[in-house]
Parts: C-alpha cells; structure tokens; sequence
C-alpha cells in the first residue's frame, strides 16, 4: 500500500499520529493487505491533521459516532491517489455495558516502510475481540503476541476490568499468564 504521502504531508506540518488498523499488522510483519490507513491523533491536533489531509483529498466524509463505534471525531477521507484514511481521535467501541477508549500511544519502530510512530498491537487486538469479523487478524495478533511478547500488559489488563466478551478474557488471560 502506499501510504507515505500521507504520512509525509503530517511530518510536514508536525502533527503527532499514530498508525493503526491493518496497516498498523502490516508493519509489524503480520500477513494482512490494508485496505485503508487508520490514523490516530490527540483531541487537541485533530483539527490541524483534518485541514492538512484535506490538500490531497478529493472526497471528505465526517463520520458521527453510530452503533458500537462512539468514536469523537472520525473524518474519512479519499485521497488523489485513492487510497482512504480514517483519521480519528478519541476512538472508542461499546460492547454491551463497557466501553473501550483507544489509548493514544504512538511509538517510533524501525519497519518496512521506515522508522514510523506505531499504535498499540494490544490496544488493537482489543478492538478486534470488540468487532465482528476480525478473527483472522485476532489470531495472526495472538500469535505475534506468543512470539514477541507484550508491549502493553497494562492495556489488556484495563480491557479485563472494564469486561470483555468470554472467549476475549479467556485469550486474554492465556496472553497475560504467559512469561514475557
């Protein structure tokens, strides 16, 4: 996928982000085609990250919060090159009576594509136990887990507390029992 025209237009301006979704298992070397490039920032540089995405946009859609996604701003954008970004912030997922609120972590790793600021895998693979259709990309997580161990333990911990669907705490205790 390429996507570092994006990526380079929000080094230009400065804004803080964080890669995340499928592109963000791309990266780390999980067997997934992105479809789109998941973008986080803080509350405080949406704005600014909108307005600078918005130069290589050719289609601009302001998504508000729907069913299990109650997500503060999420802006989806089709650039020139036709690659779609959703860039977001303060995303969160409900699951019956919990909510899981994305942490904002964005930490530079040397991949692929360069040295670029991650996402959390744990934070993710929290998202994925949340919606429906990601089991392949749970199970190509559960293993990168098992292979490379925990990053966040306190992530998966909190999404514990909060309640998860059984199958989820199950996996995730297994994960968080583990040596890592």
């Amino acid at each position: 996928m390429h996507f570092q025209p994006v990526i380079k237009l929000l080094e230009e301006h400065e804004v803080p982000y964080s890669i995340g979704g499928s592109l963000l298992l791309f990266l780390k070397g999980l067997s997934v085609q992105p479809n789109d490039v998941d973008l986080l920032v803080k509350p405080e540089n949406f704005s600014q990250a909108k307005q600078v995405l918005q130069k290589r946009a050719v289609q601009i859609e302001d998504k508000p919060p729907q069913g299990r996604y109650i997500t503060k701003a999420c802006t989806t954008f089709t650039m020139l090159d036709n690659i779609q970004v959703d860039l977001m912030a303060d995303f969160a997922v409900t699951y019956e009576d919990a909510l899981f609120r994305m942490p904002f972590t964005a930490v530079k790793e040397q991949t692929t594509a360069g040295i670029l600021p991650l996402g959390s895998m744990e934070a993710w693979s929290v998202i994925y136990w949340l919606l429906p259709n990601k089991e392949a990309k749970r199970k190509l997580m559960e293993r990168y887990f098992q292979l490379h161990g925990l990053s966040n333990r306190h992530i998966l911990e909190e999404a514990r507390r909060i309640g998860m669907p059984a199958k989820a705490d199950h996996a995730i205790g297994k994960l968080l029992n583990k040596r890592n």
